[in-house]
């Protein structure tokens, strides 16, 4: 609103050592009352929540933890539904007329192998958008942070509802007083994780190969954008170029890597095609990145801890996996063996979390005190302080910049030289 003034703004500071110090420093004996965070590049600036008080943003913030929750519980149904076409016995005992039809050798290799890992493909697609909506709402003023949120929430939404639900859902093993012992988790997952091996093989084809080969071809964000500039009347030139949907790449790939890990030394027939799916990934995104997508933020390595977190995970799975394993083959030897393993994986994550977390939240004085050094000596940082004053400003109260280009659409009706 015109003339009310805004309880938030940019603060600018002539040394990058000077803005760390205010930083780290309490302003007001009531922490809530006064919060300094890093701000964003002036094209990354999330305004809806610019201004938003601390208690707001907790309020939306639990809010929005409820609703993963819920959302998260919710897609236990579509789960349970390819489970049991998974499982021909439970269909039938549910479906007892079709039978007849389950019988056909060719109609019941496609419904138990390539058909629920297309129906849960398809039920996954959804989830994204929401996990995207949901951190839009949680307070972050950066679509940065809105990204990483919904990249944190989206990875472990993937492998609690697309890993252990349908493992332990695809067996007799789904009551929960199992997670009640302890001590029965290691053999739970050894019976069970080895059962789903050919539906875990399926889906790496249905959602990683299929989903690669549609990121090369873009179908669905070109018939969008030609709707939307049909509809608009605007030129092509007037639409942003797309950016790399982190949230939605970095969970499936992590996933991938999680079933790589606990599936190696269980059915190594998946790994040929796990690698298949990295290296056209591979070649698939190279081509994007360089020829396609346009970062509209530097991430500056912010996505990296969130895949070494599902890396420690997928190794700690592994390892009790395997340990429930040689339990069940009544070998004790083996079995103890393997107990030390993510004792010394927990170790090595504490080490690199104390070594190279850090990095990734904040530069150190060092490099400051350099970089501050270094800008004494450039002639063009007085002109880069100058424009900071206008660097963040609102897009509600930026000019509106129309195309140079025109057609018989929007063309005035009459010309200046006839009026």
């Amino acid at each position: 609103m015109v003339g009310k003034e805004v309880p938030a703004a940019f603060v600018s500071f002539k040394s990058h050592y000077g803005a760390a110090v205010a930083l780290q420093l309490q302003q007001r004996n009531n922490p809530t009352e006064w919060v300094t965070e890093p701000a964003p590049e002036p094209q990354d600036v999330y305004w809806t929540f610019f201004s938003a008080s601390f208690i707001k943003r907790w309020i939306f913030m639990v809010v929005v933890a409820v609703a993963c929750i819920v959302i998260t519980v919710l897609f236990l149904i579509p789960v349970v539904i390819v489970q049991g076409l998974a499982n021909l016995d439970q269909l039938e005992t549910f479906f007892p007329f079709l039978s007849g039809i389950l019988s056909i050798t060719f109609i019941s290799q496609v419904i138990t192998g390539y058909l629920p890992s297309l129906i849960l493909q398809q039920f996954l697609s959804f989830v994204p958008p929401i996990m995207i909506v949901l951190s839009s709402m949680q307070g972050h003023i950066a679509f940065s942070q809105i990204e990483k949120s919904a990249c944190f929430k989206l990875l472990w939404f993937t492998i609690w509802n697309i890993f252990f639900a349908n493992v332990l859902s695809g067996t007799a093993l789904y009551q929960v007083n199992v997670f009640l012992e302890p001590k029965k988790i290691p053999s739970v997952l050894a019976a069970a994780v080895p059962a789903q091996a050919s539906f875990f093989i399926a889906y790496v084809v249905t959602s990683g190969w299929t989903s690669t080969s549609s990121e090369l071809c873009r179908l669905v964000p070109l018939i969008c954008g030609f709707i939307k500039r049909k509809c608009s009347g605007k030129a092509g030139d007037d639409f942003e170029v797309p950016s790399i949907p982190y949230h939605g790449e970095i969970p499936r790939i992590a996933f991938f890597g999680l079933l790589g890990v606990t599936y190696f030394f269980l059915a190594p027939l998946i790994l040929p095609f796990l690698l298949v799916y990295y290296c056209l990934g591979y070649i698939v995104y190279r081509n994007q990145l360089l020829n396609v997508y346009a970062p509209k933020f530097e991430t500056g390595g912010t996505f990296w801890p969130i895949v070494h977190n599902s890396t420690i995970f997928s190794l700690i799975l592994m390892h009790i996996i395997a340990i429930g394993i040689f339990g069940l083959k009544k070998l004790p030897l083996a079995s103890s063996l393997c107990v030390p393993l993510p004792v010394l994986t927990l170790i090595f994550n504490y080490y690199c979390r104390r070594r190279f977390l850090p990095i990734f939240k904040a530069y150190s004085a060092e490099c400051l005190i350099k970089k501050d050094t270094d800008d004494q000596n450039d002639p063009s940082m007085p002109e880069f302080l100058d424009s900071l004053v206008t660097a963040y400003r609102d897009p509600a109260l930026m000019p509106i910049y129309h195309s140079g280009r025109s057609n018989t659409l929007n063309s005035p009706l009459l010309l200046a030289t006839e009026v």
